[in-house]
């Protein structure tokens, strides 16, 4: 089994030779978003034992590089503000400075395509791209030297696949020309958060097309539990049928013809790496960053773990497992997991995807679910319209991390009971009252008799519910609320936030 220590070999080897000089963490530049209210956390490499003096204001630390030159500097904690300032570092006669920072909330955008998506792309990025360019936010966008496209990789391409030099990027300014490029449901969510809080907002946006779940949690975690550690314990991942088929194949591609020619991947034990590789996200990505403190993840994921029943079984275990490994690497126990429920789309395992991602945020505290079951599309996974998505997932965040006491979420389902008058849906997290996106009597739901026969049910709005009329089975023991790959469906709360999809017994 890979340890931990094998698997960091690769990111501590950075440590300077006799001659290094003073470098900081490449995460740490200019215009970046320091966490507001948590200790400012500095590191970097410099000669072994050298003395290193960080200077912010009029606070001065004092460290001295370990032996193999790694140091860390913690400043106190600041209030958020929109004032930039800066902060020196100083050891054997070199100096680097990193300036015009702000201090805020700073949220991780993470996941595969449709949080990379950019906002050149979206349906409303002309106007978002055009109007004026919110001063408080500030974007990280990591660059990944690969396009998981269905292409063969050139050899330098390959050569890239090194997770300790994996991720390249740096903290700009919001502007047109830095913005189209950014994740479209990370800027609509961090310009919604501008507007209410009025303080700036970091966004790291560190997705990456295609990634399943697995390559974003750690060797370690995976290896912790019996339902994942076979992720981790063949030597040829690329060979490893319980990892998904799609992802397997498509890595495959885009390593062929370096595999055909000899060339030396970088790999370990596992293989080769490629950004589909369990725990080659969690390296590449979250681990570089994870001396620095974060308010929350923003979550859109699961397309490429959805793509059969086995692969969405093993989600069940894969995604806490996730949020735990997560909070575990940034050392914030409650750390805020906000995550977009996947939409309509003609594949046939997304209604038990989605019913499964129902219950991680009912289950797993401090954990919220965008729902986006009405912006979805029939044949394109990459739907274009995020506003929605990041709107909601902002809501979900002045409710989970900012204590607002609006309903987080539209309407999800809490009960289902026989009654006189036919089988009463008790819903909550309810805006106001229950409604319908087109004003019409609400459609989507079906009653499950005890013998798995399927029956379409008329439904009519209550106080805070939906009665289910005239049934037409004499033993029913389920309802389902837009349980087709493409529902036909129109519940919503009065604000128009759309019922989550689902799936429950009934009561007797």
């Amino acid at each position: 089994m890979l340890t931990l220590g094998a698997w960091l070999a690769p990111l501590l080897s950075f440590a300077p030779s006799a001659s290094a000089q003073l470098t900081l963490a490449s995460y740490l530049t200019d215009h970046m978003v320091i966490q507001r209210e948590q200790p400012i956390s500095l590191w970097g490499s410099a000669l072994p034992h050298a003395q290193v003096t960080v200077q912010c204001g009029k606070e001065r630390r004092l460290t001295s590089a370990s032996n193999n030159g790694f140091w860390q500097v913690a400043l106190s904690s600041r209030p958020a503000t929109c004032q930039s300032f800066a902060i020196t570092i100083e050891s054997g006669g070199k100096k680097i400075s990193i300036d015009d920072l702000l201090v805020g909330d700073v949220w991780i955008c993470a996941g595969q395509s449709n949080m990379e998506f950019p906002l050149s792309r979206d349906q409303d990025g002309p106007e978002a791209l055009t109007g004026s360019a919110p001063m408080g936010i500030r974007v990280f966008q990591a660059r990944y030297p690969t396009q998981n496209a269905g292409l063969k990789w050139s050899p330098r391409t390959v050569s890239s696949l090194a997770a300790d030099s994996f991720m390249q990027g740096k903290w700009t300014r919001c502007s047109p020309e830095a913005l189209g490029s950014l994740s479209a449901v990370g800027y609509y969510f961090g310009h919604a958060l501008w507007e209410q809080l009025e303080i700036p907002i970091g966004l790291v946006d560190l997705a990456a097309g295609g990634t399943p779940t697995e390559a974003w949690i750690s060797p370690d975690a995976l290896a912790s539990q019996p339902q994942t550690s076979e992720l981790i314990q063949r030597r040829d991942w690329l060979k490893n049928p319980l990892l998904g088929e799609w992802c397997r194949q498509r890595a495959a591609l885009n390593l062929e013809n370096a595999l055909a020619a000899g060339l030396d991947i970088p790999g370990d034990q596992l293989g080769c790496n490629h950004p589909f590789k369990p725990g080659f996200m969690w390296r590449a990505a979250l681990h570089p960053i994870r001396n620095s403190a974060v308010r929350g993840i923003l979550w859109y994921q699961g397309e490429s773990n959805a793509e059969s029943p086995s692969r969405v079984d093993q989600h069940a275990s894969l995604f806490p497992l996730l949020v735990q490994d997560t909070r575990n690497t940034f050392g914030q126990a409650h750390l805020p997991f906000l995550f977009v429920q996947l939409p309509a789309m003609g594949r046939p395992h997304w209604p038990e995807f989605r019913e499964q991602q129902r219950g991680f945020s009912q289950q797993i505290p401090h954990v919220g679910m965008a729902v986006t079951i009405d912006v979805g599309h029939p044949t394109d996974v990459h739907p274009r319209r995020k506003r929605p998505v990041g709107i909601r997932l902002a809501r979900l965040a002045m409710h989970v991390s900012y204590g607002q006491s609006q309903a987080p979420t539209g309407p999800i389902i809490k009960r289902a009971s026989m009654q006189s008058g036919g089988i009463e849906l008790e819903f909550e997290n309810i805006q106001s009252k229950l409604s319908t996106s087109d004003q019409k009597p609400p459609r989507g739901f079906e009653i499950i008799a005890c013998d798995g026969a399927v029956y379409a049910a008329e439904a009519q709005l209550m106080e805070g519910a939906v009665l289910l009329i005239g049934a037409p089975t004499q033993d029913p023991c389920e309802v389902r609320y837009a349980w087709k790959p493409v529902p036909d469906c129109n519940l919503t709360d009065s604000q128009g936030l759309p019922a989550s999809p689902f799936r429950i017994p009934i009561e007797r």
